[in-house]
């Protein structure tokens, strides 16, 4: 008889492990694509019209500044994470996290950037959608404009350079931890974190 439970045991736990592995957005070597996004934003309590307007915008980041998407509100870049909000909200916020699950971890979330990274906020005041620069490299921001904010926490005295269109430096930062909580990004097309 125990062997007999021992044998049901482990076809249930073999059963429901496969289970597991297989769910989610997308299985193995598979992406996820925009619809199934979109359709997790559904799931997460956006209207449809909230959830077309996010992904609109995630394509346009996707456009300029180049990544892949992993969730319905965040593109990671190679060194970097976007965050999005929903439209008309100010802080994004993860759609992706099952009910009663933590949420994906943002370094730029709460007011300002965590030590080691450089959070670049399309709003003022530390607000709206998120750019996480944790890898020494160039990042792109050719569709933003208007005031908006950042955050310099990288290690003690490390400087990042902000770049017009035709590539010259027009701000260099003080050494970090440095702040701006009400900056123009109009210039602005591309900063070296580092």
């Amino acid at each position: 008889m125990r062997s007999r439970t021992t044998a049901l045991l482990t076809t249930g736990l073999l059963s429901l492990f496969g289970a597991l592995v297989t769910a989610g957005p997308a299985s193995a070597g598979q992406e996820a694509t925009s619809a199934q996004f979109t359709a997790q934003a559904r799931a997460a309590g956006l209207s449809a019209s909230q959830a077309d307007a996010l992904q609109e915008k995630v394509n346009g980041y996707l456009d300029t500044m180049g990544g892949k998407q992993v969730a319905p509100s965040r593109i990671q870049l190679d060194g970097g994470m976007v965050y999005l909000t929903v439209p008309g909200e100010k802080s994004p916020r993860d759609l992706a996290a099952p009910a009663g699950a933590a949420a994906h971890y943002n370094p730029c979330a709460g007011g300002g950037a965590d030590y080691k990274h450089m959070c670049a906020y399309r709003g003022t005041n530390y607000s709206g959608d998120t750019v996480d620069m944790y890898t020494c490299k160039r990042y792109y921001f050719s569709t933003w404009g208007g005031r908006g904010s950042w955050d310099n926490n990288q290690t003690a005295g490390t400087v990042a350079l902000m770049y017009n269109p035709s590539g010259a430096v027009i701000y260099r930062t003080p050494p970090a931890h440095s702040r701006d909580a009400n900056g123009s990004w109009d210039p602005v097309r591309s900063i070296v974190n580092c």
